[in-house]
């Protein structure tokens, strides 16, 4: 009995050492997301990220990660990145592959190793007859859902 009792606690003990840590978020970043062209269509597109830090300094030694996923199942995610901005923007090629709603995950990757990522909702339509919510340069300026930081 003492056997088997010393065998579950090295199961425990081992079980929790590889519990997942929650990230604290060490890194306020403004992550915010346009797109072009407006209104969202099917087809080729770009994502324009625009990451500033805390200060409102623009960020431009990260790395990007875009997944683009529909909200239902059975669909393929697409993927794009990009490890170079101006300005703190960085302009990712992207292809919205079925009209719907999209959920769009932006990892940005500080020079140091550290993550912050950021979901949007995105709406696109099969044609360009729509109505069109634009901002002042032209472009759609995507909704945010939720942030989360990794380190």
């Amino acid at each position: 009995m003492l056997k088997y009792g010393f065998l579950l606690f090295l199961i425990l003990i081992t079980a929790a050492g590889c519990r997942q840590q929650t990230a604290t978020p060490s890194t306020d970043l403004n992550i915010m997301l346009a797109v072009e062209p407006d209104p969202l269509i099917v087809g080729d597109a770009t994502l324009v990220i625009t990451v500033n830090d805390a200060s409102g300094a623009a960020v431009n030694d990260a790395k990007i990660a875009v997944r683009g996923d529909m909200n239902h199942a059975g669909m393929m995610p697409v993927f794009a990145e990009i490890d170079s901005g101006t300005d703190g923007k960085y302009r990712v090629p992207f292809e919205w592959t079925m009209a719907g709603d999209w959920i769009v995950e932006v990892t940005v990757t500080l020079a140091n190793g550290e993550q912050v990522v950021k979901s949007f909702d995105a709406e696109v339509n099969t044609s360009q007859n729509m109505p069109e919510m634009t901002t002042e340069n032209g472009s759609q300026t995507m909704p945010e859902m939720t942030t989360e930081a990794e380190s």
